[in-house]
């Protein structure tokens, strides 16, 4: 019995490719490699409109005690005194809604709500994250707060302020919310990345304050009080970083001083007027006294 030969693979003839086509090749190879490292650029450089992660700075300690502890001859000289210098301040309104917004903190106590809706991209949310956290912390503790500049793709490119992005905070009076709707980056140029979402409540207070949902920031004191946009310009915080801004805050007749403390003033006033006039040390003293009789709040819930 005889074995059959093995089949034999078909030869194949080479024939030599035309110089045209290898050098054509050779430019749509070279093409693909600049488009992949013009993404891997635009996906990892460091720019806040272009890196495509969010990243977490936590501010440092020493400049959320000095937030937290301006002296009071400072916050009782400024009051709520205009700012010459960038224009007055714009102050909350009055909802006339007799509903309080209340809700449970983590400690499944309920208290009036604090709401601050913004965007890490925006100014003016960068400017009214300043004496929001002055304010909020003659009331509680902020545990996490992270640094934050705005994007430098608007009006009032990289404005030094905070992030509520992972924000902590305690209080026995109040209870804080806080939506940071989008981030700073933008990777594809387009839109700026999506960071939280509102609750059914917090769109609900959106919705009712700001129609168009794309005002950044709002802010609710308890639906009993609202502010739409900043107190204050930006501008008064031009080209400062936040050691540059903290340290202004010793000087009373500082612009930045002025408004920002003129601001959280007001914004105690109205927190005063929700939660029972409490603390009596906070709500009581000459400046909030000052800011309340501005607002025309009276001290009553």
């Amino acid at each position: 019995m005889s074995l059959e030969a093995p089949e034999q693979a078909a030869v194949t003839v080479a024939h030599p490719i035309p110089r045209r086509y290898v050098a054509l090749g050779l430019i749509v190879v070279v093409i693909a490699l600049l488009g992949a490292l013009l993404v891997l650029r635009q996906v990892t450089g460091h720019s806040n409109n272009t890196a495509a992660v969010e990243t977490f700075t936590p501010a440092p300690a020493s400049i959320m005690a000095s937030l937290a502890h301006i002296p009071a001859t400072t916050t009782d000289a400024v009051g709520a005194t205009p700012v010459v210098a960038a224009g007055p301040i714009t102050p909350l309104t009055a909802t006339g809604s007799p509903a309080l917004w209340q809700a449970a903190g983590a400690d499944g106590v309920t208290r009036p709500v604090v709401f601050f809706y913004g965007a890490e991209f925006a100014p003016y949310a960068a400017a009214q994250r300043w004496p929001v956290i002055v304010a909020l912390s003659r009331f509680g503790t902020f545990g996490t707060v992270g640094l934050m500049q705005s994007s430098e793709s608007v009006a009032f490119a990289n404005t030094s302020s905070f992030t509520f992005w992972h924000t902590t905070y305690t209080s026995k009076w109040i209870n804080l919310q806080t939506v940071e709707r989008y981030s700073a980056l933008n990777p594809t140029g387009a839109r700026y990345t999506a960071l939280q979402t509102p609750t059914y409540r917090q769109a609900a207070a959106v919705s009712t304050y700001d129609a168009a949902g794309s005002t950044f920031p709002l802010l609710d004191i308890a639906n009993r009080y609202v502010l739409a946009g900043s107190s204050f310009s930006p501008a008064v915080l031009a080209s400062q970083s936040q050691s540059q801004i903290v340290g202004d805050l010793a000087i009373p007749t500082s612009p930045i001083t002025q408004a920002i403390v003129a601001s959280a003033n007001e914004i105690t006033a109205t927190i005063c007027a929700v939660d029972g006039q409490q603390p009596a040390a906070v709500c009581h003293t000459r400046g909030v006294s000052a800011a309340r009789a501005k607002l025309r709040i009276t001290p009553s819930r």
